[in-house]
């Protein structure tokens, strides 16, 4: 099924609506829905390099706005507007087993002690963006500083894609053709190893 829906949205997105499909699929794969933005972003600029600037605003756009929009769903389901935990968190934690106030507050320590990186890994790994955006929001980070981490971090990233894209198209293509999957797993691994042993 996602297999038919990523090829749904190619064929679109190499038709006259392509700023848009990279738009729309930029901030669901930000907020609520992973997608292959990365790979989106390439096809089209391989298909018309001359739009390279229009592409790379469209996908930062979407990213921006798709994580503001993860970040808020993540705070306001987790947190009411006097900051106590919603009926949504005490019942996570309190029935879900290993989760805890306790917990949440060693892991909400640790993002807070390392946001910048945490989202500065994230933008590197083939994970979708949304999880981290969502994340945010549920451990309270900052709303300044995962904005302009997420602005930073997700330039870099597009505007070195489509550097690389310009000089080494053909290249390209093949590493589009690696499954990636394995690669995503290893790295939920990583972080979820890393969390676990600061947090026991």
């Amino acid at each position: 099924m996602f297999e038919r829906i990523s090829n749904h949205i190619y064929k679109l997105a190499s038709g006259k609506w392509g700023i848009w499909v990279l738009f729309i699929s930029a901030f669901a794969d930000a907020s609520f829905l992973p997608l292959p933005v990365t790979t989106l972003f390439l096809i089209l600029i391989i298909l018309n390099s001359e739009y390279i600037l229009k592409n790379l605003l469209s996908v930062l756009i979407g990213t921006i706005t798709g994580a503001i929009a993860g970040y808020a769903f993540g705070h306001f389901a987790w947190f009411k507007p006097n900051g106590e935990f919603t009926g949504f968190a005490q019942f996570f934690l309190n029935n879900i087993p290993g989760l805890s106030h306790e917990v949440y507050g060693r892991v909400s320590d640790l993002y807070t002690k390392w946001n910048f990186r945490i989202l500065g890994v994230a933008v590197i790994t083939p994970l979708p963006y949304g999880m981290f955006s969502v994340t945010s929001g549920v451990f309270n980070i900052n709303i300044f500083v995962f904005l302009f981490t997420t602005l930073i971090c997700q330039t870099i990233k597009f505007s070195f894609l489509a550097l690389l894209t310009t000089r080494f198209g053909v290249d390209i293509k093949r590493i589009m053709r690696f499954n990636w999957k394995s690669v995503a797993i290893l790295t939920a691994g990583v972080l979820a190893a890393f969390v676990v042993s600061n947090v026991l």
